[in-house]
């Protein structure tokens, strides 16, 4: 290929990968003027090993993780410290990348230590997609104490993960 044909090819590629590209920075954590910096990398690491890949968009994806990785580990932060309620609806929404997937079993094994009732809470909610008015009415919580107990359980899932050895 000469010049002109690997930039054009490498640019169909990166436009291919787009989306899920931003997933992997927001579900990483990588600040925004970070970004290109880290995608730089895997696209270099892609480039070094063309000739010897043969699926282009599930290297790159497998080299950004990697670099995000990398990432985290430099500027020491901890990528479950975040852990909130749009991360566990999001998990239980979309179907699991190989980027999730990890996530996902940390989280399904830090869950079954939980007591039973906030095990049901947590099932019921993002597991099953029930409406917090819902899950109140499933356990006889009234909606405030769900919250209240939704918020502790939360909390109690972030001090775990922020133990557990990450990758």
């Amino acid at each position: 290929m000469d010049h002109a044909t690997d930039e054009e090819f490498f640019a169909r590629v990166f436009e291919r990968v787009r989306p899920r590209v931003q997933e992997l920075f927001k579900l990483y954590r990588v600040a925004p003027e970070d970004r290109e910096d880290v995608l730089q990398e895997a696209v270099l690491a892609l480039w070094r090993k063309r000739i010897q890949v043969r699926d282009y968009e599930a290297w790159l994806l497998s080299a950004l993780r990697m670099e995000c990785l990398r990432y985290r580990r430099r500027t020491g932060r901890q990528i479950y410290s975040a852990l909130d309620e749009s991360m566990l609806e999001r998990l239980a929404a979309h179907g699991l990348g190989d980027a999730d997937l990890s996530l996902h079993q940390d989280l399904r094994r830090l869950i079954r230590r939980l007591p039973a009732r906030h095990q049901a809470l947590i099932h019921l909610r993002y597991g099953l997609g029930l409406t917090p008015e819902e899950t109140a009415s499933r356990l006889g919580y009234r909606l405030s104490s769900l919250k209240k107990t939704t918020t502790r359980c939360l909390q109690t899932l972030r001090k775990q993960l922020g133990r557990h050895p990450s990758h």
